[in-house]
């Protein structure tokens, strides 16, 4: 029983330590936020969603929007969430958002954002901004999604400085204020992509929406050629221990072709990943196609720790005993047999009283509590076997207790500071 309970705690500390690498792995940060100073921005343009669901905190005098547009010609919905407002205090905070079907019950995507608001803007305003580089890639088909990769945006900030009592101009680089628009070709009319960035753009901290833009080029597909692919639907099984083979039930894949429809199909795509290796959270790439008209796509799976089974162990180091029993009882039978001469050959048939090696199925009973505290070598320790409790059950108790104990000065020091602040 001791050790059914010394496992819980076992298994409490490694979902502590575990838990916390998966909740923020695919986090995406949102930059340009501060105290008193008005933010608006786009924060995800979505292929295929026209509903969402928040959970989590947006930072206080913020809050999140999100529309939508129908382009029958690629036949989806593309959904643009907007973070907006004036926060009002200082802090780092968390949230996600579901991206749903039209149903609002099939998930699309869950993104987790992280946002810190700052005391202080680096800037007072804003004069203008220009593209002081393009993005590497200006050349697309039907459906892609603008890559800003390689793109550079500056801006000419003033601050005011107090010795001379004026605004002072420099240049500062603010590209990750921007969003683009289309940020997802739905048609091949546009020939420019606007670059946009909503910050203050007078002393006074008013927002003003400022714009540049760069060229693309559309390259024109035969109708019935694969663009690109996209996991429209995300496998039934997200989540798996280190070593189990990849299952791609319930997984579909939409293929874009390049007249603008869609095909999804469950089969005919390849994984590069078959067996899950790697703790927390690991991207499965999808390929479709040969040569060079192969697309790919990913999706992320959560793989944890997996526990040791000492049987094995335990098993090997039990059977010499129970073979040493049989081998010392067989003399001591003859002996006391040796008048019945008769009776000698039934001697083997006795062995079956061996059967005592059921002893060993009692012993075979505890390696299910070893199992689950995932200790290899406990068998052969004679103290732990009679009730005591090992050392490196002490130490982890320790560090529990430090932990816990950790948690609760950060939040007493946090709770003065923020009452010192009011």
């Amino acid at each position: 029983m001791k050790k059914r309970i010394l496992s819980a705690l076992l298994a409490v500390v490694m979902v502590i330590l575990i838990l916390p690498v998966q909740a923020f792995a695919a986090t995406e940060e949102i930059k340009g936020a501060y105290v008193d100073i008005a933010f608006d921005s786009v924060i995800a343009n979505v292929v295929g969603a026209k509903t969402y669901s928040k959970s989590g905190s947006v930072p206080d005098g913020m809050s999140l929007s999100g529309s939508w547009a129908y382009k029958s010609k690629f036949g989806d919905y593309v959904f643009k969430m907007v973070l907006e407002g004036t926060p009002t205090k200082a802090g780092t905070y968390n949230f996600s958002v579901s991206y749903k079907k039209e149903d609002g019950k099939t998930l699309v995507s869950k993104v987790d954002y992280t946002i810190t608001v700052g005391e202080k803007a680096p800037f007072d305003y804003i004069g203008s901004i220009f593209l002081d580089k393009w993005p590497d890639k200006t050349v697309y088909y039907l459906g892609d999604e603008v890559d800003l990769t390689g793109m550079k945006v500056t801006a000419v900030a003033f601050t005011y400085n107090k010795n001379l009592e004026a605004y002072e101009p420099e240049e500062i680089e603010i590209t990750e204020y921007c969003w683009v628009d289309p940020a997802i070709f739905t048609n091949d009319e546009a020939q420019s992509v606007s670059v946009y960035a909503k910050l203050p753009g007078d002393s006074n901290g008013n927002l003003k929406l400022f714009e540049d833009s760069f060229r693309v080029t559309f390259k024109y597909a035969d109708p019935d050629d694969v663009l690109r692919i996209e996991v429209y639907e995300k496998p039934s099984k997200l989540t798996y221990t280190v070593g189990e083979t990849l299952d791609t039930t319930g997984m579909t894949v939409r293929l874009h072709k390049g007249d603008g429809s869609a095909e999804d199909i469950t089969e005919g795509f390849k994984t590069d990943v078959t067996t899950l290796d790697t703790v927390g959270t690991q991207t499965v790439t999808v390929s479709h196609g040969e040569g060079e008209e192969v697309n790919t796509a990913t999706f992320d799976v959560t793989v944890t720790e997996k526990v040791e089974e000492p049987a094995s162990s335990s098993s090997s180091s039990s059977e010499p005993e129970v073979s040493s029993q049989p081998e010392s009882s067989e003399p001591e039978v003859p002996s006391e047999s040796e008048p019945e001469v008769p009776s000698e050959p039934e001697v083997p048939s006795e062995p079956e009283v061996p059967s005592e090696p059921e002893v060993p199925s009692e012993s075979e009973s505890e390696p299910e509590v070893e199992v689950i505290s995932g200790e290899v070598e406990e068998p052969e320790d004679d103290d732990d076997n009679k009730g005591g409790i090992p050392f490196w059950v002490w130490i982890i108790i320790a560090l529990l207790v430090i932990l816990v104990a950790a948690a609760v000065a950060l939040f007493l020091i946090g709770r003065r500071r923020l009452d010192d602040e009011e």
